[in-house]
């Protein structure tokens, strides 16, 4: 049977073989072929790949025009900014002082920084600034001010206290903005509350003169003016002694006591806290005078400071409503006031 079958199979394989072979294609049809492949292939590819170019040119586009608009308002912020600060951070207390931006994230101010002309403050914590040529501005939490120039500030709400001593001889002028008009200082201590529209000026020491749409006048120590939304004004006394000051005294600038007569810092305690000093007689003077003080008494309030001060002396200090009474051991007992 294997014989009979060996012819048939030879013949089906070559017949197999002769249907199996692919002829050899040409040169041409091979280029015909590249060429169909690779026109397919860019029409899938490229279009893509300019899309990417395109959307990768808007971006870099996109990048460059923001950065030169970013220096662009580097620039003219720089320029608002230029020319000297109205005045210097010396300290904060709590949260301290923001710089609010309009394009990017407020910042917090430290001590030892300018407050330039074009700039916008959040005050968080009481602060003290130093202002320029003399005297210092302090402000309460809560408080929104900008500075309008190297001499001007403009409150929007809050409490600020001015105290511009008389021997600050290098500030000329001073000019707080609320909406009720402009408040030149003239050698003083006031302060400028802005509260729903209506603003309170008082004045402790000096005078200040008021400029509104209507006119100016000047009101002396000792007087307080209210200005409310409608532009309706009040006046009326002050004691400039009252706990309604009680905020601008724990934010008194620094004493160093060491190695300063005594009389100069009792002098300064009586201006801190609006009392009169009262020496009760020619030998209390002279013992006075004669002292030096050691120590330190920073951080606390002038009224802590003074107690601690006068422990450390065999004098006898009493503090009275508008007054600090100092004397010799056993001196008779003070009235009231």
């Amino acid at each position: 049977m294997s014989e009979s079958n060996t012819p048939r199979g030879a013949e089906d394989e070559r017949v197999l073989r002769d249907n199996l072979r692919v002829p050899t294609l040409s040169a041409e049809a091979l280029a015909r072929i590249r060429a169909a492949t690779e026109a397919e292939w860019r029409r899938n590819v490229e279009p893509a790949a300019a899309q990417r170019r395109l959307m990768f040119g808007a971006a870099a586009a996109v990048a460059l025009l923001a950065a030169g608009g970013g220096w662009m308002f580097w620039k003219s912020s720089t320029a608002a900014h230029g020319g000297e600060p109205l005045a210097v951070l010396e300290r904060a207390d709590g949260e301290g002082v923001v710089e609010q931006h309009s394009w990017w994230r407020d910042s917090a101010v430290n001590p030892g920084a300018a407050f330039p002309a074009g700039t916008r403050f959040e005050v968080r914590g009481g602060s003290l600034l130093a202002l320029r040529g003399g005297g210092n501005l302090r402000i309460a939490p809560g408080s929104v001010f900008e500075v309008l120039s190297p001499d001007s500030v403009r409150l929007e709400r809050g409490d600020l206290y001015v105290d511009i001593p008389p021997g600050a001889h290098t500030r000329t002028s001073f000019i707080a903005v609320t909406g009720a008009g402009e408040f030149h200082h003239v050698g003083t201590q006031f302060a400028v509350t802005v509260r729903d529209g209506a603003t309170r000026l008082r004045v402790r020491e000096g005078r200040v003169l008021w400029q509104a749409p209507g006119g100016e006048s000047t009101v002396d120590a000792g007087s307080e003016v209210l200005i409310d939304r409608h532009q309706q004004v009040t006046r009326g006394e002050l004691d400039g002694s009252s706990a309604t000051w009680t905020w601008t005294e724990a934010l008194a600038p620094v004493f160093d006591i060491e190695n300063r007569p005594l009389a100069e810092f009792l002098d300064w305690v009586a201006r801190e806290t609006g009392r009169n000093l009262v020496i009760s007689d020619a030998p209390t003077r002279a013992q006075v005078e004669s002292i030096r003080m050691h120590g330190d008494v920073r951080g606390l309030p002038p009224l802590q400071a003074l107690r601690a001060v006068m422990a450390s002396t065999s004098l006898q200090c009493d503090v009275l409503e508008r007054a600090i009474r100092v004397s010799l051991p056993g001196a008779s007992p003070v009235p009231a006031n």
